[in-house]
């Protein structure tokens, strides 16, 4: 009985998880020299692919960024050694971040 009890309270657990509060952070957009390099995650980088990097996130971590009433889902395949969010030129392009700026973004995962 105990154990059944503790299966139920498991699953509602799962089903009423929110993801993290969106936060703004910087977002910036990696340099085309980064191209078909190998990163931290151990995935090739595809400059016009859809991905990013964060400082702290774990590998595969899927990242909702909004950026001027645009939503992308991201994965995290890189680290960065910055305090903001690096999207691929992909990634950036979708949300409407300039390819040659910074722009502030929302996420929340």
């Amino acid at each position: 009985m105990l154990f059944k009890n503790r299966k139920i309270i498991l699953l509602l657990g799962l089903l009423f998880t929110q993801p993290v509060s969106a936060r703004t952070v910087t977002g910036t957009v990696y340099h085309e020299w980064y191209h078909g390099r190998v990163t931290y995650c151990g995935q090739t980088y595809q400059h016009w692919g859809v991905s990013a990097a964060h400082p702290s996130l774990p590998c595969g971590t899927r990242v909702r960024v909004s950026h001027k009433g645009r939503t992308l889902t991201v994965p995290v395949t890189d680290r960065c050694d910055c305090n903001s969010l690096d999207l691929s030129a992909g990634a950036a392009h979708r949300l409407g971040v300039p390819l040659d700026g910074i722009a502030d973004v929302q996420i929340s995962y």
